[in-house]
């Protein structure tokens, strides 16, 4: 669609009049704007989790759109998407970048005011009317620089696309309609039937139309994904326990071999307090990222004793920057945004979804921004390590290199200790680390272990001296030693066969040769599966995959084994889930391979991916309303988990002197104060206690939706029920369902019924009570996880109420026909 608003364009630059252009200009304007609004709505209900946005309030609002409604619309998502599926999404709306002098929404901020100000409610002159038409034009170019991966491309016959860089999401709302962009006028539901009322964006004939909605369309919204975050890591250290916050993947390969020089050098480095800089770097292929991964996983795996300090968070942040498209491996550069994304990631450790403020600021004003942060939350620069990976990428001329030197030298300086991978030697004083090719032995080595593992004869056969010489030849780089192990254990030829041929491919090559490799070995099953994944809209991780080998039946561990084998996908792996990435050349590959099945089988793994979407989307909704985090957060030192295991064993007297030597130790952590508060409202009668005790957990962190839900228990337990309606209120917002809120409300009704002394007044409150049940269950429309626990008590709740209610209103006609008499 990008060529056709060009078209556009250049048809209104063919128009002599300055004010038809304007009017013709702005209608092409609105028409951009409202089709990026409606792409983001389609890649926020699809891709990210619903609790973190009020998706409805938004897509209601742009049901009757004017100019200034999309802008506002943006500003509330692009944070949202670039916390949950593309940090760089919409690069150019708040920030400045190589194309974009002054940022989008700044620019649209002031045509929005340009349009309410003089079109709108005053007079255009000729030289505001001149001044804006120009305005406007350049405008349009600047959003369809912005908006370039949001505005979907188009068939052959007019049909809409899905967006590729966005996990294959499609735009199910109209916005290409009788070949033509269109300007959304309204959009209506009744009786259950969606309908969108438009006009055909056109200089000659902007005819009216009107389209039914499917069922699932956008402004139908529902949640969908869930997030990762931090983990909580318990080590021992020099006979010491340890808890810190991390994002570590998992090591790369079980088949490390050597480098033990170069994990002392770190570790040694991780001790020495007054260096505040590590640099690892070396030529590519050579292991520069497996090499950081293994040394932080054996330190996750309390393998190492260092000295203390321990850092308290660990943030693990890849610059690298490479992209396969259809002209082969783009190299994104530009250093200012990429960097800023290391502090961003680090601050996700206490916001998972950071505000448009976050992308507006850049540079040193970040970095105070994140200072800020650490000391909000009473952490030093001594507390926080930062892994920067593949930092090569972030410069290329010598002045971005000394920008890229001087930023980290401020980041280690105000935020953390810093350790640098790259691929050269970075403008900045740190202890350096060099990652050279494996000695010859190391080489040696590498390859029998692999050749044991893949049963490569050759290999296994030849002698020492000639392995050396093998080593020596592939430069010692552990990427062409596994490749070449893998060519020779898949054929017949001998190793310098072999060898020929892996040096007469490029990167490229190499990868499409390991993927027919690869493929050629694999089970018809496994097969299967990565066909089948190539179809999914939902994530692929750990939940989608198994899914997906239980309906093709395949055991999962049979397809992890198939998966390890090849250079498929990206696999990021958190040790007790994980998520792959399916190289754009692979997916390509898998598509050929699809195409040559016959229709039937096509259909089959289409049904089949339909069925694991439709489990995912199931499984995240429940996910998305309790989350584990904060329970891990709260009992993260020891005393707190010495409360625990006295509350599990019913001793509530330990547990209580527990919880308050642990709020001692820990005295900001909102979800432990949350925890105590539960032990005395549900444990003991000291509800006032109780109340104390929650009012500092919400006080501590307002979005915590556990400690809110809690203090308007508390509430309704002391009998102010009006103050528990107010922050079940707040619970809503933080995002606890309607239903569950509406049975809380219901349940302390009921409560206060028994209470009141009138009766009328019991009949009353209890009738309330059974009104605010019966919507709880309609709006309670799952059967299962947590939905079923809530309509289990709210079928409980029923019985209650209406069988107090009979015998009350029983009572109370006696009572009246008594007094009659």
């Amino acid at each position: 669609m990008k060529d056709i608003y060009q078209n556009h364009l250049d048809t209104a630059d063919k128009i002599q009049n300055h004010s038809e252009k304007l009017t013709y200009l702005t209608s092409v304007l609105r028409s951009l704007l409202q089709t990026a609004v409606i792409s983001s709505f389609e890649i926020t209900k699809n891709l990210t989790p619903s609790d973190e946005v009020d998706l409805p309030a938004l897509t209601n609002r742009f049901c009757k759109p004017s100019d200034g409604i999309p802008l506002q619309i943006l500003d509330t998502l692009a944070p949202i998407i670039r916390g949950f599926v593309a940090k760089n999404y919409l690069h150019g709306w708040f920030e400045i970048t190589n194309n974009i002098e002054t940022p989008l929404s700044k620019q649209l901020t002031q045509w929005v005011e340009f349009r309410n100000k003089r079109p709108g409610h005053g007079v255009l002159d000729s030289k505001i009317t001149n001044e804006w038409s120009t305005k406007t034009e350049n405008l349009i170019k600047d959003c369809l620089t912005v908006f370039a991966d949001i505005l979907p491309a188009l068939t052959s016959v007019g049909g809409v696309l899905p967006l590729n860089k966005f996990e294959g999401v499609q735009i199910k709302a109209p916005v290409y309609v009788n070949n033509s962009a269109i300007v959304v006028l309204s959009i209506i539901a009744r009786k259950g039937t969606w309908k969108l009322k438009g006009q055909l964006l056109s200089l000659e004939n902007a005819n009216e139309f009107t389209i039914t909605l499917e069922e699932d369309n956008v402004f139908n919204t529902g949640g969908i994904k869930p997030i990762s975050e931090y983990d909580l890591a318990d080590i021992i250290s020099n006979n010491k326990s340890y808890s810190f916050f991390h994002n570590i993947p998992t090591r790369q390969t079980d088949t490390f071999e050597g480098r033990k020089v170069e994990l002392k050098q770190i570790q040694e480095w991780i001790d020495d307090e007054d260096s505040r800089y590590c640099l690892v770097y070396g030529d590519g292929g050579y292991g520069k990222t497996t090499l950081v991964l293994e040394m932080l996983n054996l330190f996750l795996e309390s393998q190492y004793d260092f000295n203390e300090p321990l850092p308290t968070i660990i943030s693990y942040h890849t610059a690298k920057m490479t992209r396969w498209t259809d002209e082969g491996l783009v190299h994104l550069t530009g250093i200012l945004p990429v960097m800023d994304e290391c502090l961003r990631e680090l601050v996700r450790c206490f916001e998972p979804v950071l505000g448009h403020e976050w992308y507006s600021v850049s540079g040193r004003q970040l970095v105070d921004k994140t200072v800020g942060v650490l000391r909000a939350n009473k952490l030093t620069r001594d507390d926080v390590l930062l892994i920067i990976d593949n930092t090569e990428t972030l410069a290329t001329s010598t002045q971005e290199v000394k920008d890229l030197g001087a930023f980290f030298k401020t980041v280690g300086k105000l935020i953390g200790r810093v350790i640098i991978t790259s691929r050269r030697r970075e403008f900045i004083e740190a202890t350096p680390i060099v990652i050279e090719g494996l000695s010859e032995i190391e080489g040696v080595n590498l390859m029998k272990r692999l050749a044991d593992e893949f049963s490569a004869r050759p290999i296994q056969q030849a002698g020492e001296a000639k392995l050396r010489k093998v080593s020596a030849q592939l430069m010692h780089k552990p990427i062409l030693l596994e490749a070449l192990v893998k060519y020779v254990a898949r054929g017949s030829s001998g190793i310098d066969a072999a060898i020929d041929t892996v040096f007469k491919k490029s990167n490229e090559d190499l990868l499409e040769f390991l993927y027919e490799d690869a493929w050629q070995r694999m089970s018809q099953l496994q097969r299967k599966v990565f066909l089948t994944l190539i179809h999914l809209s939902s994530p692929l991780d750990q939940n989608t995959i198994s899914r997906t080998c239980q309906e093709i039946g395949i055991q999962h561990t049979e397809f992890q084994g198939g998966l390890e084998e090849t250079h498929f996908a990206v696999l990021t792996d958190y040790g007790r889930t994980y998520t792959i990435e399916l190289v754009d050349l692979s997916q390509r590959f898998f598509l050929q391979q699809f195409g040559k099945l016959d229709p039937s089988e096509k259909e089959k793994l289409k049904a089949v991916a339909a069925s694991v979407d439709s489990y995912a989307a199931e499984r995240e909704q429940i996910d998305k309303e309790y989350k584990t985090d904060r329970v891990a957060e709260a009992f993260r030192s020891e005393y707190a988990k010495a409360a625990k295991v006295y509350v599990d064993k019913g001793d509530v007297s330990n547990a209580i002197d527990m919880y308050e030597l642990a709020i001692e130790d820990d005295p900001v952590n909102s979800s432990l104060h949350d925890r105590f508060s539960w032990l005395l409202l549900n444990k003991t009668t000291d509800f006032e206690y109780a109340k104390q005790i929650s009012e500092k957990a919400v006080a501590l962190d307002r979005s915590n939706c556990d400690a809110i839900v809690g203090l308007a228990l508390v509430h309704y337990r002391l009998g102010n029920v009006s103050d528990g309606d107010k922050y079940i209120d707040k619970a809503r917002k933080a995002g606890r369902s309607f239903s569950f809120c509406l049975l809380r409300k219901a349940i302390a009704r009921y409560y206060q019924a028994k209470d009141e002394e009138i009766i009328d007044k019991k009949i009353e409150f209890l009738e309330i009570s059974l009104e605010l049940l019966e919507q709880a269950e309609k709006n309670n429309s799952r059967s299962n996880g947590y939905d079923a626990k809530n309509k289990k008590d709210i079928q409980r709740y029923q019985n209650l109420t209406r069988r107090r209610l009979s015998t009350l209103r029983s009572k109370r006609t006696k009572m009246l026909i008594t007094g009659a008499k």
